[in-house]
């Protein structure tokens, strides 16, 4: 039974009057969790309630049981949290007159139907240099049947273009801003890496469409997203030092000598990708999940990801 505006009032102004009680109670020198007089606090809950933030007042009704917790007289903390209970109930039968949606996606199953209808098993792992995100993408390809692709797509690309691989340094771009969303490829006069770009381009969509794949950077996510073919984007870091480490032990190289790679692969990858994307590099809005390799480990970062890709199967 939903509660009308009268009786809404009656159980804010119940939860101020058991904070009172509470705090009088238990004696505290920390205050009360409404510290407010009583009409204004009464219509801060009644704000918030009518803007469906129920959550605000439970996290404040949690905050007063923390202190019927602390009562020293048994009886009184009883009689408290019995009060408490009731309010918690009447709280949770209430509707508020503005609704607000509980997920920023208009339907969490066409996310979780991503792949359906056909469409491919597609992973795009963007990375920091040093993360170990080659390490993990190679895994997952082994753990989930998938075919990887890292310096492969440059290779075929060159190939495609009758250019050179060896002569590449695929990572450098200037420092002009993306035009992916302003200029139709077919308009594009390409020269130097924008060639190669759009061949690569080309190389990511084919092999997306041929079947389930796994992408390591080559701005895999966004192509992919202007060819509207279904992927999954993940981002992969870990602090800077960390990366000094864990490239230092698998090269054996110095650390000045690392120290100056990392930072200098760092800035490559961001200025390739702010460039042909038009996005920020590594920002987490980009994507549908960021890790840090230093707090999962490779293979924990890989167990991660596997759970959430085989979330959208």
């Amino acid at each position: 039974m939903n509660m009308e505006k009268y009786d809404v009032k009656e159980l804010v102004e119940k939860i101020y009057e058991l904070d009172v009680k509470v705090y009088e109670a238990t004696g505290s020198t920390m205050g009360k969790v409404f510290p407010a007089g009583k009409d204004l606090s009464v219509k801060k809950m009644l704000k918030h309630l009518d803007e469906d933030k129920r959550h605000f007042i439970r996290d404040e009704t949690i905050l007063i049981g923390n202190m019927i917790s602390t009562i020293k007289n048994p009886s009184v903390a009883e009689e408290c949290k019995k009060e408490l209970e009731e309010l918690n109930k009447m709280l949770a039968q209430y509707n508020p007159t503005r609704q607000l949606p509980d997920s920023f996606v208009s339907n969490i199953s066409e996310m979780k139907d991503r792949f359906k209808d056909g469409n491919h098993r597609i992973l795009c792992i963007g990375r920091q240099y040093g993360s170990g995100g080659h390490e993990v993408g190679m895994r997952l390809s082994t753990r989930l049947n998938m075919s990887y692709y890292d310096n492969q797509i440059i290779k075929m690309a060159c190939e495609h273009i009758g250019r050179d691989f060896s002569s590449v340094d695929a990572s450098q771009a200037d420092s002009k801003k993306g035009w992916l969303n302003k200029t139709p490829f077919s308009l594009r006069k390409f020269a130097g890496n924008d060639e190669l770009f759009f061949a690569q381009s080309q190389m990511i969509e084919e092999m997306a469409k041929k079947g389930d794949c796994i992408f390591l950077g080559r701005c895999a996510d966004v192509v992919l997203e202007h060819a509207d073919i279904p992927h999954i984007s993940v981002f992969i870091g870990a602090p800077f030092e960390e990366r000094v480490k864990h490239d230092m032990a698998c090269t054996g190289a110095s650390y000045d000598d690392t120290v100056e790679k990392v930072r200098n692969m760092d800035r490559a990858r961001k200025a390739y990708y702010n460039y042909y994307t038009g996005r920020h590099w590594g920002h987490s809005e980009n994507y549908d999940m960021c890790l840090n390799t230093a707090c999962y480990g490779i293979e924990g970062t890989v167990e991660v990801i596997e759970k959430m890709f085989n979330m959208f199967n």
